[in-house]
């Protein structure tokens, strides 16, 4: 028994596979044609009634697309095929047939509601799978490059009492008899652990409940994360364009046939990214595409767009005015008024990346924290404090969502085609 995937091993042999019908076509009563898919790879089955006889054969007329199959036959390179191969079909067996509906279940005319309550059927397919199969591939790459980096991975609790960022984006749950959400990021745990093991990231979901229907939104999100003791923000930009630049080398050597598939042609990463500060963005905005922004307010989804059509390549948007972010990022010592962080933008994904070094005085972050809105309690967060009082450094970190950076990846438009089940405003099923 053999994976279709390993196929082109056994040219002239004779092999069993277990797969599922994705295409039954028949021609006339003594030939049929099978495509075959089974999560690894696709190949095409020919069937003719004079080798197989009469029992077997007719068994084709028990199935329709989508039955599970146990077939056994001869492999045959063919350049006509898709897959390069053929299988010459001497026996095949039904494991569970499918109802004949299943091709009316979603067709290429499908709205987008049936789409998405049919994703369970959708992602059956040879394109649609490859996207589970790439997300795969570019979290080992990922992993890669942290074990390469010494980093440690580590799991932060998913339930929290101390909100990471505070305001209203954040999912109540009831945890016993308190109130509890779950996270937006696991940035603050995972700052614990640099004291432990020094470079650290985790993997995780990260909940987010915004109220936005642009097309790189989710409630629900797999957050790559890092922490890093001993290293200022530029140390940390340069450990991003490393990552960003192994990823995608990586994905050029290993995954064309997904590339192929969904018409990217993935270019290695230019470096150093280009940069430009929030106030020289908001500038040029106003100066080149008559597009306003109130200083000291996010730049949004489209004015983020035309930065990167202006620059024609990713572009880094650093030093935020210090009320835009967070209170544990760090100010920067030469100007007072912003601080040192940076969101990188990117093709399709937009904002991709938040990060920045993280502020070590404690009288700073207390300031802060009053002032957000709401105020954050310092009482819950006397375990973070903690870290600045007992032999704190210069650390960073970063953010980015798994789905965004595989939009990128791929020059997919929608964050909804890169994810298994979505979770948005309007959708929490299936």
């Amino acid at each position: 028994m053999i994976k279709i995937k390993d196929i082109p091993d056994y040219e002239g042999k004779e092999v069993t596979i277990q797969t599922w019908v994705q295409l039954i076509r028949k021609q006339g009563k003594k030939l049929a044609f099978l495509s075959l898919f089974d999560g690894t790879a696709s190949v095409q089955a020919i069937l003719r009634r004079q080798e197989l006889g009469d029992e077997v054969f007719e068994k084709l007329d028990l199935i329709s697309r989508g039955a599970s199959v146990t077939v056994t036959g001869v492999i045959n390179k063919d350049i006509r095929a898709p897959s390069g191969f053929e299988m010459k079909v001497s026996n095949f067996e039904i494991i569970h047939p499918s109802d004949e509906n299943y091709s009316k279940e979603v067709t290429p005319d499908s709205s987008v509601d049936v789409k998405l309550n049919k994703r369970h059927i959708v992602f059956r397919g040879p394109k649609t799978s490859s996207i589970l199969k790439f997300q795969s591939h570019v979290l080992k790459y990922l992993r890669e490059y942290f074990y390469s980096k010494d980093l440690e991975e580590v799991i932060p609790p998913l339930i929290v009492k101390a909100q990471a960022e505070g305001g209203s984006e954040l999912f109540e749950v009831k945890y016993y008899d308190k109130k509890a959400y779950l996270t937006q990021s696991s940035q603050l745990y995972l700052e614990t652990a640099i004291f432990s093991l020094r470079d650290v990231f985790c993997i995780l979901p990260s909940f987010r409940a915004e109220k936005s229907r642009t097309p790189r939104h989710l409630s629900e999100y797999r957050h790559i994360e890092t922490e890093h003791a001993f290293m200022d923000f530029e140390g940390l930009i340069e450990f991003l364009e490393g990552m960003i630049s192994h990823v995608i080398d990586r994905v050029i050597e290993n995954d064309g046939e997904i590339l192929k598939m969904w018409d990217k042609e993935l270019k290695p990463l230019k470096t150093p990214i280009a940069r430009i500060t929030y106030d020289d963005a908001v500038k040029l905005l106003k100066d080149e595409y008559d597009i306003e922004i109130p200083f000291g307010t996010d730049i949004s989804d489209a004015p983020e767009r035309k930065l990167i059509e202006h620059f024609g390549e990713p572009v880094i948007l650093h030093n935020f005015p210090k009320h835009m972010k967070p209170f544990y990022h760090k100010i920067d010592l030469d100007n007072p008024e912003v601080t040192r962080s940076a969101d990188f933008l990117f093709p399709e994904a937009g904002e991709l990346i938040g990060a920045g070094e993280r502020e070590t005085d404690i009288e700073s972050m207390r300031e802060r924290m009053a002032k957000m809105d709401p105020p954050l309690n310092e009482e819950e967060y006397y375990w973070y404090m903690d870290l600045r009082k007992y032999g704190s450094v210069p650390h960073s970190g970063f953010g980015m969502g798994l789905e965004r950076f595989v939009m990128y990846l791929l020059g997919v438009e929608h964050i909804r085609d890169v994810t298994l089940f979505p979770r948005t405003v309007t959708r929490l099923s299936p």
